[in-house]
């Protein structure tokens, strides 16, 4: 009997061994792995490692601006195989090391709203002749004559004459809240002048050759000035005590500047053996050749013109002095 080896019938350990040799071969000789993306060109990176937050470091007080301090991030490992960078589309993102801080926009500002201002009040006296004493000095020689002036408000317009001798002066126009807005003003003597007032143009125009100027609002002529300044102090004398200056564009037949009347101390004046108390007003010289003239407004007639006293730059003097007043029976000027 043949001896049989003693480990027929234990493990079959050459055959387990085999096999094992042929697995680790296959494993070797073939390695399979799941492709991450750090291995697809083109992919976009993806986050791994969170980054540490900025840090924002707040100043002490009193800083009067308090300022915005950031930490850098720390710097993450570096990928084996990194992804190439894609272009940023924007470039409104912040940089991973800085805190995004945000204009604050300034405060709009407020609208600011224009308020017309009041209307000034005016009284127009009703209609009225008014009859003057008028002593006139002409290079040293003194002589005398009478004036008239017709005044006459109706219907929402209004027509004036003033004659002195020879000469006369017309006005015309409309009336409003705002008092005289003259349309025409004539100067009568061997002649007519006139200047016409264009508020649709904004101009005043002129019959004599000379360039139209621009119709400033409240223009007056040199007839109805007179009779603006009385409506002003009638409605509200209060609004002009001695000392207060009322600039109005006041036209003639050939220019328009701006007159700068003074209010000054009140005068008493005699009228048919009466006291007069009376405004007066006084438009000084405004340059060396200028003419001085000077106004008073009677305060218990409507404050029409009670006195008038004109002198030229070479001492010639006219005065006129009222010596009647009465309203009109019929008939205009």
């Amino acid at each position: 009997m043949t001896a049989q080896p003693a480990h027929r019938h234990g493990p079959p350990w050459g055959w387990v061994a085999a096999v094992l040799l042929l697995h680790l071969a296959a494993l070797s000789g073939a390695p399979r792995r799941v492709a991450s993306h750090r291995d697809r060109p083109g992919a976009p990176a993806l986050l791994t490692r969170a980054l540490p937050a900025a840090t924002v470091a707040t100043p002490a007080p009193p800083t009067p601006t308090p300022q915005v301090a950031t930490e850098p991030a720390a710097n993450p490992p570096p990928a084996r195989n990194p992804a190439p960078t894609r272009p940023a589309k924007t470039a409104t993102a912040p940089s991973p090391g800085r805190a995004a801080v945000q204009p604050i926009p300034a405060p709009a500002a407020p609208t600011r709203i224009a308020t017309p201002a009041p209307a000034v009040p005016v009284q127009v006296p009703g209609p009225a002749t008014l009859r003057y004493a008028v002593s006139t000095l002409v290079r040293g020689q003194p002589s005398s004559t009478e004036a008239e002036l017709r005044w006459w408000p109706e219907a929402g317009r209004y027509q004036a004459l003033w004659s002195v001798g020879p000469r006369q002066q017309r006005s015309e126009g409309r009336l409003d809240a705002s008092g005289l807005v003259p349309e025409r003003f004539a100067e009568i003597a061997r002649g007519e002048r006139a200047a016409h007032f264009d508020p649709d143009g904004g101009r005043i125009r002129f019959s004599a050759n000379t360039p139209d100027v621009a119709l400033a609002p409240g223009a007056q002529d040199r007839l109805s000035v007179a009779l603006q300044l009385g409506a002003l102090l009638a409605a509200a004398p209060e609004r002009y005590p001695p000392g207060t200056r009322i600039a109005v564009q006041t036209a003639g037949a050939r220019e328009a500047p701006t007159w700068v009347w003074e209010v000054l101390d009140d005068d008493t004046l005699q009228l048919e053996g009466q006291p007069l108390p009376s405004a007066r007003l006084l438009r000084p010289p405004q340059h060396e050749y200028d003419t001085r003239i000077e106004l008073w407004l009677a305060r218990t007639h409507g404050h029409l013109p009670a006195r008038l006293r004109v002198t030229l730059a070479n001492g010639d003097v006219q005065d006129q002095q009222l010596r009647g007043l009465t309203a009109p029976a019929s008939g205009k000027p």
